[in-house]
């Protein structure tokens, strides 16, 4: 006799159950495999994490981890020597009657140096930063790009420094051109064509951002040790992005004014820099980063020369330190 159709619906209802049994075992055995697998990584993972932690934090717990990551030779428990060093330098050559400000940083722990911090002066091509940092915000944000192009204008044109004073008015210029022009030559002609671009309220944004709104006085002039957070900013990446803070620090280590910290440092050694000079007035200036291997710092010396000797004495003052910096740097 066949079964009912009640009969087979019982039937086939048995055999789905039975798959559904079947399926729901294999997963259970499949979540249960998962869940053993995953919470061995996660012990794993976390006792490398707890033994990596304790070397880089429970011995040194409220200290900067970065500590652990450099190499403890590179980090100096005194740069006492080279305070009194620096200081007598610049004390010997004021006895000439030479002004100076002098400010050195190690940037692996931020170890500081300042002589006359409060001593200002004309900034002349120094100023330039400034206008480099603003421009390259702006590239940053995306309201220019480095392709995009600017016309020189026959009130441009300014034969202090650079060459671009000499291309007619109405030449085209993109503004990498412009960047490169007043980083690595210092020319004064693309300073005023990204100056004409810029606002004055770019600029207030930018001291701002940084903190060094006080960094010009109402005369304009500026101090060894405030200028020097420009470079320290850079340094760190702590106003542009990476990508953008590391293209102007290429650029500034392609300058070829080397006359005046440059020519204390070894050739083989990377400085990132801007100099200034008005010989009118007699003042020269140098500030940047210097590479030294796994020991990187921060040097500016700002001088007056007009009672000292002029721009030969300033030459030799600015190689006499730069030298007496990086040989500490180097062998200590």
């Amino acid at each position: 006799m066949g079964l009912t159709k009640k009969g087979t619906d019982q039937t086939q209802m048995i055999q789905i159950l039975q798959k559904r049994g079947r399926f729901l075992l294999i997963a259970l055995i499949v979540s249960s495999s998962l869940f053993v697998t995953t919470a061995a990584y996660v012990l794993f993972f976390t006792r490398i994490r707890s033994d990596t932690s304790r070397s880089f934090s429970t011995s040194y717990a409220l200290i900067d981890p970065a500590r652990s990551l450099i190499g403890q030779e590179h980090f100096f428990s005194s740069i006492e020597p080279l305070r009194r060093n620096l200081k007598e330098l610049a004390a010997r050559y004021e006895k000439e009657g030479g002004e100076i400000g002098v400010y050195f940083e190690y940037l692996n722990t931020g170890a500081n140096i300042s002589i006359n911090q409060d001593k200002r002066f004309w900034p002349a091509s120094l100023s330039k930063m400034p206008t480099a940092l603003v421009v390259m915000k702006k590239i940053e944000r995306g309201d220019w790009k480095l392709t995009n192009e600017f016309v020189i204008f026959p009130e441009d044109r300014n034969d202090a420094f650079g060459t671009l004073w000499q291309k007619p008015a109405g030449t085209r210029l993109t503004i990498e051109e412009l960047l490169k022009e007043l980083l690595i030559n210092s020319d004064d002609t693309a300073h005023r064509i990204l100056i004409r671009n810029l606002s004055a309220g770019e600029f207030e944004d930018m001291l701002f951002a940084l903190g060094i709104e006080e960094m010009y006085d109402k005369n304009y002039n500026i101090t060894a040790k405030e200028y020097s957070r420009i470079f320290r900013a850079l340094y760190s990446s702590s106003y542009l992005e990476r990508e953008y803070s590391q293209m102007l620090l290429a650029w500034l280590s392609e300058t070829r004014f080397h006359e005046f910290l440059g020519s204390g440092l070894p050739p083989d050694v990377i400085f990132a820099h801007k100099i200034g000079e008005h010989d009118p007035e007699v003042i020269y200036f140098d500030s940047g980063v210097v590479y030294a291997p796994n020991r990187p710092y921060l040097l500016t010396v700002m001088v007056d020369a007009k009672q000292s000797g002029g721009k030969e004495k300033a030459k030799e003052i600015m190689s006499v330190i730069s030298r007496a910096a990086y040989e500490y740097v180097a062998n200590n």
